[in-house]
């Protein structure tokens, strides 16, 4: 199966791979009991996905290494859930996400590591966390034991109000992940709020500060009809370098579309002349079989009804016999 690659998984990526925005996200996210034990200073980004191919269709994934209660290293992983809608058994899911962080460690002769899955979800579905035994009716404490119970963490943009959006996160650059992601499929929404979702990145407009504030609107551009002049003016309203931000995004667009059109048209070429090569080689190939059929006595009507080439042509092969 092809990877799932999508403008929000690739914003997703872009944004929380940073340390500093990674570290936000689970200080806004976490409970204050777990956090107290969690040294985020030593937050290191595994640059490796545990998700295989019966996970892909619902899930990407960031893994990051952090130190727990001065000693030990855990694993906390943020999973992207990329179809918007509660899966049915994320349980499952997440039981096999887990032994294939296990299994990747005891192959590398390392001992498995505690993981930590947060599931940072944007979907409209209700999406409420309960206990895996909840999921087995009409067990007992007897049962209890043979089930593997254990927990995640979910970050639900849906139940969190804009307003708490804004306090919970210290980021200005989650801010304005959180809520674009909450309200996507609502395109007057993100017409509407534009200038005050992007005033809170006025910081970032700066010339070496640029690349948050680009894969935001690159995301915008790509999944919204907005107009891209329409954008340009609400942040050229928040600042000039705001206005010129959208233009050079919009430009990178148009240039990344030509481009891609051109390698399309290279790439059609090519079949194209792939599709020619592979029918000039039957028609030789009849042309060599005419030859040896007539050369052998055969009959004109029957190498026609044979080869499939036109009369004038076998009589012309034959003349040159």
């Amino acid at each position: 199966m092809k990877d799932i690659i999508s403008p929000h998984d690739k914003l997703f990526k872009e944004i929380e791979s940073v340390k500093e925005n990674a570290k936000d996200l689970i200080e806004s996210t976490f409970p204050k009991e777990l956090l107290k034990h969690l040294n985020l200073e030593t937050l290191e980004n595994d640059n490796n996905s545990y998700i295989d191919s019966g996970l892909k269709e619902y899930y990407s994934d960031l893994v990051f290494s952090c130190i727990y209660n001065d000693s030990l290293k855990i694993k906390i992983t943020i999973l992207f859930e990329h179809k918007s809608y509660k899966p049915d058994n994320e349980y499952i899911q997440l039981l096999q996400y887990i032994l294939n962080i296990w299994n990747y460690a005891i192959k590398n002769k390392e001992d498995p590591p505690v993981v930590i899955p947060m599931i940072y979800y944007h979907g409209r579905q209700k999406w409420e966390v309960k206990p895996l035994s909840s999921f087995f009716p009409g067990i007992n404490e007897s049962l209890k034991p043979f089930i593997p119970d254990f927990s995640y963490i979910l970050t639900d943009l849906t139940k969190i109000s804009d307003k708490k959006i804004i306090e919970r996160f210290n980021s200005s650059i989650n801010k304005v992940l959180a809520l674009l992601f909450k309200h996507i499929s609502d395109e007057e929404y993100i017409k509407t709020q534009l200038k005050n979702i992007f005033a809170l990145l006025v910081d970032y407009f700066e010339e070496d500060k640029r690349e948050a504030v680009i894969s935001f609107l690159l995301y915008i551009m790509n999944t919204t009809e907005i107009d891209k002049t329409y954008i340009k003016e609400s942040l050229n309203k928040i600042s000039p370098q705001g206005g010129q931000i959208a233009m050079t995004t919009a430009m990178k667009i148009r240039q990344e579309g030509i481009q891609e059109g051109i390698q399309e048209g290279i790439q059609e070429g090519i079949q194209e002349g792939i599709q020619k090569g592979i029918q000039k080689g039957i028609q030789e190939e009849k042309l060599e079989t005419a030859k040896i059929m007539l050369a052998n006595g055969a009959d004109i009507e029957f190498v026609i009804k044979v080869t499939k080439l036109d009369k004038n042509m076998i009589v012309q092969i034959k003349e040159k016999l």
